[in-house]
């Protein structure tokens, strides 16, 4: 016998609302930010939880140390200091391996001018917490600022770097119960010399992508790889597909079989974009695509995958220092986003677009002045301004502006005692800006 309507009516009324399916949002997600902001960082995970060791703060090096456990639904949990590193240092990398962190290289004091080639390490306790730092009696033959260290089984690698001059040499250690035997350095050498670039192991095989091009200031598109035997030899070096965008400062991190470049610098424009290529059966690269881009454009800041999502951490740009951590996850495509309730992705959508009309807005030329002398490179036009506060060096990408034009530029990175090796000129203060234009 069927129900009353009105009773069929107070059923359904009663009954929870369907839950609408989940949305994929190409976004990120925030996390449990680091206790300090942090940039030239080494960050990696071990153990179910994410460490972040030495770098700058805008001001110093640092030698404190943070961790934060992994949740099981990928944020994090708040991160607490552990024991310091035995010296500050920033722009190195670190590893783990057999239950210590390992930290190697980079640098300190005045704009990171004392190179460094010492090695630490520390052990790794059950609750995630360090034991102390121990220098270790071996070191890197050669110092190297902005080295990338990797791990390919038993034998840590220490890739390029700057320890005087850029370096396209590769170095390897074996691990061994005291910590590591001595260093010697690979016969095979990169094709390139490789300097605020990215590297990674991945299936026997090293990957390095971009870094800095020492004669134009821009950054590199390059890519090589090389394979490694049985008994830890490298084998020659081979270039493979261009990334799409040259960049230097760039993080990079492998999911599945797809390699991933983030973020970084081209030239004095900071980047938020974030490139992807397929790793192909012979180890060489299909072509690079873009994917969802990071949050903010910034260079010097850590990028990890762990249990199929990817962490960005700290870094800086044009507008400081950051101690934010964002997390997303991965779609079948290798696509960067999360799922979330409809809600939740149009608070999303309003968020991004806030955003992006500030970078626009923030990336107009409230700068202005008058031409005075101009000078071309390849990549480059150095330009002497004539403002209302005297004159001023600045760089940007290539402009045709004749002296005595006008000229209207944007917000910039100062950079004090640059040497052009193009123009084989020095500039006692420049300022390399994301944007220039010759004004009617």
């Amino acid at each position: 016998m069927p129900l009353p309507t009105f009773l069929l009516l107070l059923l359904l009324l009663s009954l929870p609302a369907a839950a609408a399916d989940p949305v994929w949002v190409e976004g990120w997600r925030a996390t449990s930010p680091l206790t300090t902001a942090r940039a030239g960082a080494a960050v990696l995970e071990a153990g179910g939880h994410i460490y972040a060791l030495g770098g700058v703060d805008g001001r110093d090096f640092l030698k404190t140390v943070e961790y934060a456990p992994i949740r099981a639904d990928g944020s994090l949990g708040e991160w607490h200091l552990t024991a310091p590193l035995k010296e500050a240092r920033g722009f190195f990398d670190a590893v783990a391996h057999g239950g210590y962190l390992y930290a190697a290289g980079g640098g300190n004091g005045p704009n990171g001018e004392h190179l460094l080639a010492s090695v630490e390490r520390a052990p790794i306790r059950a609750d995630g917490r360090l034991g102390p730092w121990e220098t270790l009696p071996v070191a890197l033959n050669l110092p190297r600022r902005c080295v990338k260290l990797a791990v390919v089984g038993d034998t840590l690698y220490a890739l390029g770097g700057f320890g005087g001059t850029l370096l396209d040499t590769v170095e390897r250690a074996t691990f061994t119960a005291g910590g590591l035997a001595p260093f010697a350095v690979e016969p095979a050498r990169m094709t390139l010399p490789r300097y605020v670039n990215a590297a990674k192991a991945h299936d026997g095989r090293l990957y390095v992508l971009g870094g800095h091009n020492e004669n134009e200031g821009t950054g590199l598109a390059a890519v090589e790889y090389a394979v490694i035997d049985g008994g830890g030899d490298i084998a020659a070096w081979k270039r493979t597909s261009d990334m799409g965008t040259g960049r230097y400062a760039l993080s990079d991190l492998v999911h599945g079989d797809h390699l991933y470049a983030l973020g970084g610098l081209d030239g004095a424009r900071y980047t938020d974009s974030i490139e992807l290529s397929r790793i192909q059966p012979d180890g060489s690269l299909s072509s690079w695509r873009t994917t969802t881009p990071l949050s903010s454009p910034r260079a010097n800041f850590g990028a990890l995958e762990h249990g199929g999502r990817v962490y960005i951490v700290g870094g800086t740009n044009r507008d400081g220092y950051y101690r934010s951590v964002e997390v997303a996850a991965f779609d079948a495509a290798g696509d960067i986003g999360y799922r979330a309730t409809p809600e939740e992705a149009a608070a999303a959508a309003t968020q991004h677009a806030a955003a992006h009309a500030e970078r626009a807005r923030a990336s107009k030329l409230p700068n202005a002045g008058e031409v005075r002398e101009i000078l071309h490179t390849e990549a480059y036009s150095y330009i002497r301004v004539a403002g209302e506060h005297g004159e001023q060096w600045i760089a940007s990408s290539r402009l045709d502006c004749p002296v005595t034009r006008r000229i209207r530029y944007s917000r910039g990175t100062e950079m004090t005692g640059f040497h052009s090796r193009a123009l084989g000129r020095d500039f006692d203060s420049i300022l390399f800006v994301e944007g220039a234009e010759c004004v009617e």
